[in-house]
């Protein structure tokens, strides 16, 4: 994904800042084997789709602060 250029809510250009991101499924599984349990395995294709580069965004001009996690679209 480019990083994004314009605020999502108002189009004014925006600053951003690249932002570490650990998907969602990976938290919830390390929770899960903390306390004993093993989750079952994501098949890869939606590992794939739920993880992606983020992005902070600060707008000037709405005064919105946007997180933004690109996804890939499925090939075909």
């Amino acid at each position: 994904m480019a990083a994004p250029q314009f605020c999502p809510w108002c189009g004014t250009p925006i600053a951003y800042v690249e932002h570490e991101h650990e998907p969602r499924h990976e938290t919830l599984a390390r929770e899960a084997r903390s306390e004993g349990h093993e989750p079952p395995a994501l098949p890869e294709r939606v590992a794939r789709t739920l993880s992606g580069d983020a992005f902070v965004g600060a707008c000037a001009g709405c005064r919105k602060v946007s997180h933004v996690v690109s996804h890939e679209a499925p090939a075909g």
